[in-house]
């Protein structure tokens, strides 16, 4: 396995990207006479979109790695070297059974919410980290939105939120991120949203938000970027980042290729 990790002004950053770097110590460590696992750094300039001038500090030899770092990092590396361009997962449609969700949900476009009433979430389902906002739909103004598809949902108050990880299908991981930490979520009826999500990458993570003890999903995050908030388990945690990864590219590869 081969890391390109993140530094900003030559420093780590980012939870994952440090839980990383011991996780590898761990692994290092633990697989004596076996192939060690290597890392390199990079001080990457962020931008908002994919760009002609910053992508050149990777090198050719960076495409072998699995790069680890910000939205923007990882975007841009993916952009750089296969000319993709990552996508948010947000709610996938496999879990809007009203059983999961405990809210109107459904996917569209800004044209949308001309019709609607009441109070909305409304968030990009074009681009990560677009356009995420909450909003107050009166049928006399149209919201300001960008022009594009989005998930729209009712807004729910949320007294805890909790951050499950998923791998190989398996609930490994479950970390209280936001509210009450005391408001447990109901661990089978997330086991229920991990089996119903059948087309679900390798690995993700799955945050589920506690109301009056129902326990709902909240979004789905593909496994990059993401606020570990005290998970690490070290045995794991490199397979995960580098399995999503290499599966990710592959099977949108193949996609492209087919469109």
């Amino acid at each position: 396995m081969k890391f390109l990790i993140q530094k900003i002004n030559g420093e780590i950053r980012h939870d994952f990207a440090f839980t990383l770097l011991e996780s590898i110590r761990f692994k290092n460590w633990s697989m004596v006479n076996k192939e060690k696992i290597i890392v390199k750094f990079l001080d990457y300039i962020e931008t908002q979109e994919p760009s002609d001038i910053y992508p050149i500090q990777f090198k050719s030899y960076h495409e072998k790695y699995v790069p680890v770092g910000s939205v923007e990092f990882v975007s841009d590396f993916i952009h750089h070297f296969y000319g993709l361009y990552v996508k948010p997962i947000n709610v996938p449609e496999e879990l809007f059974d009203p059983c999961f969700t405990h809210r109107r949900i459904f996917n569209g476009n800004h044209m949308d919410l001309e019709d609607l009433r009441g109070k909305y979430f409304v968030k990009s389902n074009d681009q990560i980290k677009y356009f995420s906002e909450i909003l107050d739909c009166n049928g006399e103004k149209m919201p300001q939105v960008p022009i594009g598809n989005h998930q729209i949902s009712n807004y729910v108050t949320i007294e805890s939120e909790w951050r499950a990880f998923v791998y190989k299908s398996k609930l490994v991981g479950l970390q209280n991120y936001s509210g009450d930490f005391t408001k447990f979520p109901d661990v089978s009826t997330i086991k229920s949203m991990i089996y119903a999500y059948k087309s679900a990458p390798v690995a993700y993570t799955l945050d589920v938000g506690v109301c009056d003890y129902a326990t709902f999903v909240i979004e789905v995050h593909d496994f990059f970027s993401c606020g570990l908030y005290g998970f690490a388990d070290h045995a794991i945690y490199p397979n995960m980042l580098y399995n999503w990864f290499w599966q990710y590219i592959q099977r949108e590869m193949v996609n492209q290729k087919t469109k």
